[in-house]
């Protein structure tokens, strides 16, 4: 029972103010989660755009490395049937650079996704489960 708030005289009012203060606990607790959540939630949402913009670059990355690796399969032929061309080697080059740059993207990509979500909330709770174990412990 908070300190600053009277108890009220007889036995009935007593259990409705136990009523009300426990209400009243009950709301303090659940506004504090909710806002937990959207502290957590705009952080995950930050997250997960971080996410998807290294998706796209990848498969950007991906499309240019099938693109130059066509092409130079297209010189390896032309270089099979005729003389030998700088642009083979040129687009070769690129079709790796390309590779190397969609595999960076790609483990960077990995490690971030098992970056775990909402650490704050999941601690509380585990403080919460805790407190709660201690109590029934103690009872």
């Amino acid at each position: 029972m908070p300190a600053n708030e009277p108890s009220p005289a007889g036995e009935n009012a007593g259990v409705v103010f136990q009523v009300r203060a426990f209400l009243a606990a009950c709301a303090q607790y659940a506004a504090a989660r909710l806002k937990l959540v959207s502290l957590e939630g705009r952080e995950a949402t930050g997250h997960v755009l971080k996410l998807l913009l290294l998706l796209a670059v990848a498969l950007i990355f991906a499309v240019f490395a099938w693109l130059f690796l066509c092409l130079g399969a297209v010189f390896v032929i032309a270089k099979i049937f005729a003389g030998e061309s700088a642009w083979l080697w040129a687009s070769l080059a690129m079709a790796g650079a390309h590779f190397v740059g969609a595999l960076v993207l790609g483990v960077a990509l990995k490690s971030k996704i098992n970056t775990p979500l909402f650490p704050l909330t999941t601690e509380e709770l585990k403080k919460d489960q805790q407190w709660l174990e201690n109590q029934t412990k103690q009872n």
